[in-house]
């Protein structure tokens, strides 16, 4: 069941918080990486490219669980599991890659080629602390 972001998970969200994304390989075992995160309400958004693992973990298992750290207050991170309700492709993901970029600080991101970006649209269903 969907649930609503704490509103410590949105202001870490709309930060340059470091993020990680744990997904899952095809035999179960986890896989993490640190990724840019940015929110659209209350949903988790993730850009990456398309020949990444984690990419292809998502296409197969919408499972997912993100752990931030604002880099103000790293402590108690921000937990959040869910499941990829959305998957962008095209250029709405290159802007989604645009958007992110910026916000992490590159003031003129180069647009990469749509083929070669993914966004991915998280829905929580579970968000520690409250």
């Amino acid at each position: 069941m969907a649930i609503p972001l704490s509103e410590g998970a949105k202001k870490a969200l709309d930060g340059q918080s470091l993020a990680h994304v744990a997904t899952l390989m095809k035999d179960g075992s986890p896989q993490v990486t640190p990724v840019w995160v940015y929110r659209h309400g209350d949903h988790v958004m993730i850009s990456t490219g398309t020949d990444r693992i984690k990419t292809r973990n998502l296409e197969r298992d919408p499972r997912v669980a993100v752990s931030i750290a604002p880099v103000d207050a790293p402590f108690p991170p921000i937990l959040i599991r869910g499941r990829v309700i959305k998957i962008i492709r095209g250029e709405e993901a290159v802007d989604g890659f645009v958007e992110v970029a910026k916000k992490y600080g590159q003031t003129d991101p180069q647009r990469p080629p749509a083929a070669e970006r993914v966004v991915y649209e998280i829905e929580a269903t579970h968000c520690f602390p409250k």
